[in-house]
């Protein structure tokens, strides 16, 4: 089950304080961890964040090209987008402290995101 997924991830990851699965083409967060309650209002505005950084079919992003990665770094928060591949409006969505292994987070974060894409 997908929610399980993302607990699994966030458990090994515990500085992602929120990971989420958005559908970029209805606008919408889908399912959040279950230990990170969100107001909805944060929870719209992470996945409007999400279609600004990645951008949607037809729409562009921030960047000079289309990307299956964005980061969002202030001193305080690290927030993570991340694509589907073949799926290009399923997104994975992080707020993370700035602690996080990135690379090890991105290693476990693409697989998790791909089996919950595929409905596997």
């Amino acid at each position: 089950m997908a929610t399980e997924d993302l607990d699994d991830l966030h458990s090994k990851f515990p500085q992602c304080e929120t990971i989420a699965f958005a559908d970029l083409s209805t606008d919408m967060i889908l399912i959040t961890n279950s230990g990170a309650p969100q107001a909805r209002e944060a929870l719209d505005a992470l996945c409007a964040d999400a279609a600004k950084s990645l951008g949607k079919p037809g729409t562009p992003n921030f960047g000079d090209g289309e990307s299956d990665t964005a980061l969002i770094a202030t001193r305080d928060q690290l927030t993570i987008f991340l694509r589907a591949d073949g799926e290009p409006t399923d997104v994975l969505c992080c707020v993370c402290k700035p602690d996080l292994d990135v690379p090890a987070f991105l290693s476990a974060a693409r697989p998790t995101l791909q089996k919950i894409s595929s409905g596997s």
